[in-house]
């Protein structure tokens, strides 16, 4: 009971703290408006409730989570009027965004795959249920994030990845799953435990899923990463992303049994053709 209290103060700090942001940044003119910012999405309560909490990242909500003409269609209980239970309508809305419309182009083709090998989704009907989230910011930029500008984005990021790892510390996940350019990974602050090591390649390519493990205030967290192209995880066929998907179930459940995979450890990265070596930035994939 005495954890379940901390947890709902936590969360309620944490509501209080991503609204401010977007009250002090709403008028930002790259900002998508109307819009709110977006501090997860998914089924929270199935999320806890997963054997195997698993956590997605990105860099920022899309504009097109905020579609013309009615930008708050992803997010329904948003569009009835707000009032004294505010923060549970607010959690309502992140928590049904895949029961209702969500953008299936960028989730589908991407980390969905990945999640269905971990026999996890985003939509809650797989024994583990993910949550997205964003590393950069929560708030819905236009133009997309790369094409805006280095003041832009660093004044976006100065609070943004600083509650992202607020985010994940209340999350406690087991896994996080990342792909995004090979940049962002410096974003990511907890302690290392171990660094950076190849432990999958997938099979008939070049491509490499790396790993690290971090520490978080009460466990220590596994997290993944693979290049992106367009869209995370972009190179990969579907099929493959699954055996990817199940060779991480097996790291996470601890199980010794045979996977097809090639792992070997890199040492501390020193250079960046160090860096291009490990992560396979300049290598071409199937």
């Amino acid at each position: 009971m005495i954890f379940i209290v901390i947890q709902q103060a936590v969360q309620t700090e944490l509501i209080k703290k991503y609204w401010e942001m977007y009250e002090s940044k709403k008028e930002r003119p790259y900002l998508v408006k109307p819009s709110m910012p977006v501090m997860y999405f998914g089924n929270s309560k199935k999320y806890f409730e997963s054997p195997i909490r698993i956590i997605t990242v990105g860099l920022n909500p899309s504009r097109r989570d905020f579609p013309d003409p009615d930008p708050f269609q992803r997010f329904q209980s948003m569009k009835r009027d707000h009032h004294y239970q505010f923060n549970q309508q607010y959690i309502t809305a992140l928590d049904q965004y895949f029961e209702k419309d969500p953008y299936k182009a960028w989730y589908e083709p991407s980390f969905e795959p990945i999640l269905n090998g971990l026999n996890a989704s985003f939509y809650g009907n797989k024994e583990n249920t993910a949550l997205h989230t964003d590393i950069c910011s929560p708030l819905a930029t236009n133009p997309t994030w790369d094409s805006l500008s280095k003041e832009a984005k660093k004044d976006l990021q100065a609070s943004g990845v600083k509650l992202w790892h607020e985010l994940i510390e209340y999350l406690q996940p087991d896994v996080i799953l990342i792909s995004a350019a090979g940049e962002h990974l410096s974003k990511i602050k907890f302690e290392t435990e171990s660094d950076w090591e190849t432990v999958y390649t997938v099979p008939n390519s070049r491509y490499l899923i790396n790993s690290k493990k971090v520490k978080l205030a009460n466990k220590t967290v596994n997290v993944y990463y693979g290049r992106s192209a367009e869209i995370p995880f972009g190179q990969v066929s579907p099929s493959n992303k699954v055996k990817i998907g199940e060779y991480i179930k097996v790291i996470a459940e601890k199980k010794d049994q045979p996977i097809d995979f090639r792992a070997f450890h890199h040492a501390v990265l020193e250079s960046e053709q160090r860096d291009n070596q490990l992560f396979g930035w300049s290598q071409e994939a199937n």
